[in-house]
């Protein structure tokens, strides 16, 4: 007969948000693992609860002459627990069990009053993620921290991608005697200092759904080309955008483009480079507008500013100004498999596109755009045509 293991989740922490049958199996199991500080927090309901790591788990319980092994793990098992690892290690070999818990995501919800069928679920604990993106799509964002990635570093980083404005509570020591609960402006907390044992929620009063495509009309204007919906939207699905994916828009403008990479890329960043003032100004009032948190404007030379920034999966260049070789030259440099998208009015500029494409072996796609839109005149519907736009599509070729 198999050994039967018990992978028992204990909850934020305190003995009272232990369940019913994890106090049972804490009890009757003849053997109880822990990792980390959990078997101190319970050392009042067993005073023989074995410290372990989980490199050393298996063996431990390999060895063991015990028939029924109980293993602490925090929180609830199905909840970005270590159980995922346990269960894989453990299952086939031993009979496994997952005894749920009180995650930190309940108990915190519960604290604030705040129903959690649809908050977004980020976690920075071992891994890392562009929260921009989760906190602009959705009205409440439940991030579990860690490590790097703690709450004051969150915070702060938070604030300089420009969302310091934003409503956020941090929950400290949860369930703890030392529990710590304070709400404020990710401004307002960045100042202040957490543990490592904290979460954040954060609430966007104004989150915008990523599912919406934009019409030119929700831009505001000034004399800075705007490039069209059409030419928009057909650039942006050659892209073929994943959800995560760091997004460079060169040549800005008033942010259009952008914004809606913005929604498709709705867990990555996307980095608009504008050069010109006024555009900036208007880019930065788009993205305000429009709720595009996770679209970060950036003021220069493209050919400069690039250097500063994360490598990118894809790209699209919608103004150059004269540097189109330069600057797909440097793309392909620090990734040679980025996806290119080129947007192009003359025949001079397709050209160039197509001739550096080749250089850098890049099969090259052309698409060119003719549309036309109504304009009502008395009763009379006219179509007016738009200018016809080149779009080419740059990915590597396969090898």
């Amino acid at each position: 007969m198999k050994k039967e293991v018990f992978i028992i989740g204990s909850g934020p922490g305190d003995i009272k948000e232990l369940t019913q049958e994890a106090l049972e199996l804490i009890a009757s199991c003849d053997e109880i693992y822990s990792f980390g500080r959990i078997g101190e927090l319970f050392h009042s309901l067993r005073d023989n609860i074995i410290k372990c790591s989980i490199v050393d788990i298996e063996d431990r319980i390999n060895h063991s002459s015990k028939a029924k092994i109980g293993i602490l793990v925090s929180g609830d098992v199905g909840f970005f627990s270590m159980a995922k690892t346990l269960s894989e290690k453990l299952d086939g070999k031993y009979s496994v069990h997952l005894i749920c818990g009180v995650s930190s995501l309940q108990y915190f919800c519960a604290k604030l009053k705040i129903d959690y069928e649809n908050v977004k679920v980020v976690s920075l604990h071992g891994r890392n993620a562009n929260l921009p993106g989760s906190i602009a799509y959705n009205r409440y964002t439940f991030v579990l921290t860690g490590g790097e990635n703690n709450a004051s570093y969150v915070l702060k980083d938070l604030v300089k991608k420009g969302l310091s404005g934003i409503r956020v509570a941090a929950g400290e020591m949860l369930s703890m005697v030392q529990e710590r609960i304070i709400i404020g402006t990710v401004e307002e907390l960045s100042e202040m200092v957490f543990s490592s044992l904290t979460v954040l929620l954060f609430e966007n009063e104004n989150y915008k759904s990523k599912e919406n495509a934009l019409f030119d009309r929700e831009f505001m204007r000034n004399e800075t080309p705007m490039t069209k919906q059409e030419v928009r939207w057909v650039s942006i699905n050659m892209l073929e955008i994943n959800p995560c994916d760091i997004l460079f828009d060169i040549g800005a403008g008033s942010g259009s483009v952008a914004v809606e990479m913005g929604r498709k890329a709705y867990d990555g960043l996307v980095f608009a480079i504008e050069k010109e003032q006024s555009a900036f100004e208007l880019l930065e009032k788009n993205r305000s507008a429009l709720g595009a948190l996770n679209v970060i404007p950036v003021f220069g030379e493209a050919s400069e500013e690039m250097q500063k920034l994360p490598i990118p999966d894809k790209a699209f260049i919608g103004g150059s100004s004269g540097n189109l070789n330069c600057i797909i030259k440097y793309l392909y440099q620090i990734n040679s498999e980025i996806k290119l998208v080129i947007t192009a009015i003359t025949i001079e500029t397709l050209g160039m596109a197509m001739a550096v494409l080749k250089e850098i072996d890049f099969h090259a796609e052309v698409v060119c755009l003719n549309s036309a839109r109504n304009k009502t005149i008395g009763e009379y519907n006219l179509m007016m045509a738009n200018n016809p736009v080149y779009i080419i599509r740059g990915t590597a070729n396969e090898k």
